[in-house]
């Protein structure tokens, strides 16, 4: 019996397999991590970058920004280490998200309603054809991703109102208000997925 060697694209499938879904309560549950506001602890953030370093105050724990928090969540690896860009961690979410494909379906239900209709094929297939050319991505998975990604720029934003304090020079209350707005964007894209 040969052994069959696995091709590029079923290994990528096979890593993506093992991704976690980005499902509501993912989200929802990290962001709880990130900042609970029943217990008020949080994670520190680092400065806006992708790229990890030690945590200041614990150097047992990699530090990232809000998005790479998001990325190690859903991949258990560090971004560095696949050197994701801030792009790929957005997409990687949609991907990951019940929204991925969800837009084929509709379009597939939609198809499949004008057949079942009791009309003339001539107007059957001009609505098929209109479906099959228009069909265009989803205002929701577009909130979606720019929900994802606005996680960097309220991270950042946060660092630029508390005077771009270092991670070495940043407060308790600095490191909070950054935990804070990183939670409260990822809440904001767990609200455009399925419950």
């Amino acid at each position: 019996m040969a052994i069959k060697k696995k091709t590029a694209s079923a290994k990528k499938n096979d890593a993506k397999n093992k991704y976690k879904k980005v499902t509501r309560k993912f989200l929802e549950d990290l962001a709880r991590s990130i900042y609970n506001p029943s217990t008020r602890k949080f994670l520190r953030l680092c400065n806006g970058t992708l790229q990890n370093g030690p945590d200041p105050t614990d150097e047992d724990r990699p530090m990232h920004c809000g998005l790479g928090e998001l990325y190690f969540a859903m991949t258990g690896r560090q971004p560095r280490e696949d050197h994701a860009s801030e792009s790929r961690v957005v997409e990687l979410a949609f991907e990951l998200s019940p929204l991925n494909g969800a837009n084929e379906i509709s379009k597939k239900k939609a198809i499949a309603a004008i057949d079942a209709l009791e009309i003339r094929d001539y107007l059957k297939v001009d609505l098929i054809d209109l479906i099959e050319n228009d069909f265009e991505d989803s205002d929701v998975e577009q909130d979606f991703r720019d929900a994802i990604d606005a996680i960097q720029v309220e991270n950042d934003n946060v660092v630029r109102r508390i005077n771009e304090c270092g991670d070495e020079f940043c407060t308790y209350d600095d490191y909070r208000k950054r935990a804070m707005a990183v939670a409260l964007q990822l809440r904001e894209a767990a609200k455009l997925l399925p419950v």
